[in-house]
């Protein structure tokens, strides 16, 4: 989607300070499966790389003026605008009836990711010299119209309308494979209840911080709720 973005708009499509990280985690498995999980294996390795842990998610402190990880310790002696706090959110496909004992959180869970890793419905991306597994558009698009409804804080909101318009008007699929993909595991009524609960507000803060107009906006959230 970016290079597309930025084809059209000469830039970068706005970044994120969270990083969610899915995992395909069976209620079934045995305890001794879950321990040796990947899921399991990446917060032990998170938590020994620095990441602190608050609630269902990890975070670190970087310095913003040089990129340097920072201690607690370090942390404590700076003010907070100098502080960048890099957030890694856990999401699961399935909540495990032993992990909240296991690991003494429940993350996230968003069941559409089991169709990246039961169904193959994923892509690969290189970043930082590394392949990397992402859901397909379609799928990606349902989990932000699943999210969005639930959202308590507005910049999340934001980004959330944001990237539905984004991924709707700048993935490489075509407009109606792509509605056909998303009408397959996310019900147009599903759309249209979510796109619908966006306030003019919510709309206006989308397309400051795009550079869009709102009818811009408006129109490519109206047309990925439409049948073809």
């Amino acid at each position: 989607m970016n290079e597309r973005y930025r084809k059209a708009t000469g830039r970068n499509y706005i970044g994120s300070r969270d990083i969610d990280l899915g995992f395909h985690i069976d209620k079934n498995w045995s305890k001794e499966k879950l321990e040796n999980s990947g899921f399991t294996k990446t917060i032990k390795t998170l938590e020994s790389m620095g990441f602190r842990s608050v609630s269902f998610r990890l975070f670190k402190d970087f310095n913003i003026d040089n990129g340097k990880e920072l201690t607690p310790q370090e942390s404590a002696k700076l003010p907070l605008f100098q502080i960048f706090q890099l957030y890694i959110d856990p999401v699961v496909d399935n909540i495990h009836p032993e992990l909240k004992n296991l690991m003494g959180f429940v993350p996230i869970d968003e069941p559409l990711l089991s169709l990246a890793f039961q169904e193959d419905m994923y892509t690969v991306a290189t970043f930082f010299e590394k392949e990397i597994m992402l859901p397909k558009p379609h799928v990606l698009l349902a989990m932000k119209l699943n999210s969005a409804p639930r959202r308590d804080k507005e910049h999340k909101l934001i980004k959330d309308i944001a990237d539905i318009y984004a991924l709707s008007w700048y993935s490489e699929i075509p407009s109606p494979q792509l509605k056909s993909q998303l009408f397959s595991i996310c019900s147009s009524e599903k759309a249209q209840q979510t796109i619908r609960s966006f306030t003019a507000e919510d709309l206006n803060n989308v397309s400051n911080l795009l550079g869009i107009t709102t009818k811009e906006l408006s129109n490519v959230l109206t047309n990925l709720t439409l049948r073809t």
